[in-house]
């Protein structure tokens, strides 16, 4: 079938970011094939083109494309490689999009084994976080499957993604771009917050510290938004969990294994999250990092 004919999709993972990137692509128009082990999430989205379904097979035995968007590696290969109720066994499926960070290592295999049952691959991580999904601004980076690519460009993505980045044909390289955003996004996070615990210990203000660094040469994404929304006005709300962080670092410091590049800021990075992770559990938000950099700094 020609990608010009598909007028069916199919999304699989209804979590804190799937949720709303469903709910966008929904307005597309095309029927829609959902499934979540939690039903009461499909139960949420509406529309006469939305469609519930029993299990990922069976939404990929209605689906042309179907996204996956996951939040574990685990998850990833159940849902997508599950020899009963895998989408791999789906009759209708024709591309499948993987919308989380799963590392290089995934996106190929999962590529390899779905190339061997006639269904493409387009890996497709994506960045800007809740709020970017609910906004529909997210980033979409993508490499793969270039005839997806192109018919979700004009159909799909403009209802989800404010850009779109197609960055090779390899699997596998959306996943390095992915990685490559997030330690710039944890580097700066971490970095910024334990540079305001100096300032405060001298006396000096966070917020006016953070209009400082922005109308200066620190400004950062960190410290145009995260902190100042999610940070330091106390609600620790990035909408990350420190779990999805410590994924990502750890899918990071696989590639700079298998790439042989240096590590020695990320790494540094990594150490105090996991400081963080320790003292306030996998399951607290991200940014509680500045808890324990202030800890650290003797800040009450």
């Amino acid at each position: 079938m020609p990608y010009s004919q598909i007028t069916t999709l199919g999304f699989i993972g209804l979590g804190s970011m799937g949720s709303p990137i469903a709910h966008n692509i929904i307005k597309s128009g095309l029927q829609t094939y959902i499934f979540d082990i939690d039903a009461s999430r499909c139960a949420a989205l509406s529309g006469d083109n939305v469609h519930a379904c029993s299990s990922p097979i069976h939404v990929a035995n209605k689906a042309d494309i179907v996204f996956t968007c996951l939040p574990s590696l685990d998850a990833a290969r159940s849902v997508v490689l599950d020899p009963t109720n895998g989408v791999i066994k789906g009759s209708q499926i024709k591309s499948l999009v993987s919308l989380g960070t799963t590392g290089s290592a995934y996106a190929k295999d999962t590529a390899s084994q779905l190339q061997a049952h006639t269904i493409a691959f387009l890996d497709s991580p994506i960045s800007g976080g809740p709020a970017g999904a609910k906004d529909a601004t997210l980033a979409v980076m993508c490499s793969g499957d270039t005839g997806a690519y192109e018919f979700l460009c004009v159909h799909v993505f403009p209802h989800m993604s404010a850009k779109q980045f197609y960055v090779g044909d390899e699997p596998g390289m959306a996943q390095i771009m992915k990685l490559v955003n997030n330690i710039n996004l944890f580097i700066h996070l971490a970095g910024t917050l334990e540079s305001l615990t100096l300032g405060e210990k001298a006396g000096l203000n966070p917020s006016q510290m953070i209009d400082v660094i922005n109308a200066s040469s620190g400004l950062s994404r960190s410290s145009q938004v995260f902190i100042p929304n999610n940070v330091l006005s106390g609600a620790f709300n990035f909408g990350a969990s420190n779990a999805i962080l410590k994924k990502d670092l750890e899918l990071w410091a696989e590639e700079v294994k298998i790439y042989e590049t240096s590590n020695q800021v990320g790494k540094a990075t990594q150490s105090v999250f996991d400081e963080a992770i320790q003292e306030h559990g996998v399951e607290a938000d991200l940014t509680t990092i500045y808890k324990t950099l202030r800890r650290t700094a003797s800040l009450k």
